[in-house]
């Protein structure tokens, strides 16, 4: 009890400080997208582009630029100065781009102004959404998941402990366990979050700093097309048993899922199990893994060593071998062996 109580306090340490700094990027983008939206709607002006050039920012490995922007109108008869063409601009490492800016709007153009009703010292040249809002939501995307998956933990670390094992029958009056499947949430999450960062680079790679809002669009279809696929993909495959191992007692005959090494699902016959143990392995990474593994008789008179799978915690693999034992009956070292020695 008290380890649990340890784990969850070491994950609210962790998990705190990531929610504030996430929560306040979130507030941030939010409100400028929100601000960048509503100006679609605000009363304009005409103005006069004053000062347009590219400014070029070096730093220590690489330089950016962005367009440096100043124009005047005036509204109700009081003349205004603005500097931005979106709520929210950015800088990048392409020159060409900022150049592609300058040129837009160049020194002494006519353009219309969008300045917000209650505070006309608010404007934009460009109104509405568009692509670079997106994007930025997009950037932040693989943080707000971790920030779910951290509250998650956090949540599931306060409940009971689930039990080591959960038998249950299937419609064919097999009785199954699942072993270690992927967390479908999880998994989504990981792959929408993978793909985000991807898009976020080649958007900005094919379309600059600056895309046109159906590139912005075209990027969360993907990524939560991504997400989808993945879900559906794990939630068939679990639907379907893919990471069951089952007991067939009227056959006698054990069903092992595909683990790494072993493609296909492999059926075995109760008598051909001589035993049953969990072993040990050191990764190269120095994590131990605990193996129920089976030695089971082959045509030609041999053994040959067969695992069931691999569990990160030593108390899950000594359940799931009680498990198959109490009905396989056998010892964790084969009766033939034991009379060798």
């Amino acid at each position: 009890m008290l380890a649990r109580v340890g784990s969850s306090v070491v994950l609210l340490v962790f998990a705190l400080p990531w929610w504030a700094i996430t929560g306040f990027a979130d507030y941030m983008a939010g409100s400028s997208v929100r601000r960048q939206a509503q100006s679609a709607s605000w009363p304009t002006a005409q103005g006069t582009i004053t000062a347009s050039e590219v400014r070029s920012v070096r730093g220590n490995k690489s330089t950016t630029h962005g367009l440096e922007l100043t124009y005047t109108y005036s509204v109700d008869g009081r003349r205004h100065e603005g500097h931005k063409y979106r709520i929210m601009t950015s800088r990048s490492g392409d020159l060409e781009e900022a150049q592609a800016l300058v040129a837009r709007y160049p020194v002494g153009a006519l353009v219309t102004v969008h300045h917000a009703p209650g505070d006309p010292s608010e404007a934009v040249l460009q109104a509405g959404l568009g692509g670079t809002e997106l994007v930025v939501l997009l950037i932040l995307l693989p943080f707000n998941l971790v920030a779910l998956w951290l509250l998650k933990l956090v949540v599931g670390s306060f409940k009971p402990e689930s039990p080591l094992l959960s038998p249950f029958t299937r419609e064919d009056g097999s009785e199954c366990v699942v072993l270690d499947a992927p967390d479908t949430a999880t998994s989504a999450a990981i792959t929408m979050a993978t793909s985000a960062l991807l898009c976020v680079v080649l958007t900005s790679t094919l379309a600059g700093v600056n895309p046109p809002l159906a590139a912005g669009v075209a990027a969360w279809v993907v990524v939560f097309a991504c997400g989808l696929l993945v879900g559906r993909y794990l939630h068939a495959r679990k639907k379907a048993g893919h990471y069951e191992v089952r007991l067939h007692r009227r056959e006698r005959r054990l069903s092992l899922p595909p683990i790494p090494g072993r493609k296909a699902r492999l059926d075995v016959r109760w008598n051909d199990v001589l035993s049953l143990r969990v072993e040990s392995q050191v990764s190269a990474k120095n994590k131990t893994r605990y193996r129920v593994t089976l030695e089971v008789a082959t045509a030609d008179g041999t053994a040959r060593q067969e695992a069931v799978c691999g569990h990160t915690r030593q108390e899950q693999a000594e359940a799931l071998a009680r498990w198959l034992r109490k009905d396989l009956q056998v010892r964790e070292v084969a009766l033939q062996a034991l009379r060798s020695a």
